[in-house]
């Protein structure tokens, strides 16, 4: 009787065929143990007690103020997004002459002229914007908006004359900036006074005469 001879040792196989099998099972262990702690996670995520908020109301008209202290910061120009805390820009990392002692007459004269319109036309804007606005403010309360927009009004001068650096070196130019800087620097103060008033509570209105 003869004998099939296998070209290869069928123990050997069937020996690294069981091998395979084994690590597959194992594979797939690890796969469930995964897939389960995976799926506990998300039970535990889903059990979780949850806070929903609704709704959130302001209530501006049940404000009081009682007396006028501190800062109102009001910003200089605020409907261009900016802050007056930005406006600052540091010398020693642009590594250019500070123009708080380079042009000291400059910085003087713009801000002179400011404080005269701060001093005698920005009450009568303020009274303007308040009739446009069918309302009215005590004087106590206008006087205050003036005064925390004058404490703004350096740092907002350093940062426009900043943006001239180059210009400012050409003497023929000065005249220039200084005319561009003061008419900016005047708009800056109606839009924040314009922002300003268009946010008051009602009850720090007083009544207007109709």
């Amino acid at each position: 009787m003869l004998m099939y001879s296998y070209p290869y040792d069928i123990t050997a196989y069937v020996r690294s065929l069981h091998l395979y099998i084994e690590q597959q099972n194992q594979r797939i262990s690890q796969i469930e143990a995964t897939l389960k702690s995976i799926q506990t996670e998300l039970n535990q995520i889903r059990n979780k007690p949850t806070t929903q908020i609704e709704r959130i109301e302001y209530k501006f008209d049940q404000l009081k103020v009682e007396t006028l202290e501190g800062t109102l910061n009001i910003g200089l120009n605020p409907l261009n997004g900016e802050q007056i805390e930005d406006f600052t820009v540091s010398q020693n990392k642009m590594n250019i002459p500070d123009i708080r002692h380079t042009h000291k007459d400059l910085i003087r004269e713009i801000h002179d002229e400011v404080d005269s319109y701060l001093n005698n036309d920005c009450s009568i804007y303020i009274q303007q914007t308040l009739n446009q606005k069918r309302a009215s403010l005590p004087d106590e309360h206008v006087g205050f908006i003036v005064e925390d927009i004058r404490k703004q009004i350096n740092e907002r001068i350093i940062f426009y004359l900043e943006q001239n650096q180059a210009e400012l070196q050409d003497p023929t130019k000065l005249a220039e900036i200084y005319e561009t800087t003061l008419s900016k620097l005047k708009n800056d103060i109606q839009n924040s006074i314009t922002a300003y008033l268009s946010n008051l509570p009602e009850n720090m209105k007083e009544g207007f005469d109709k």
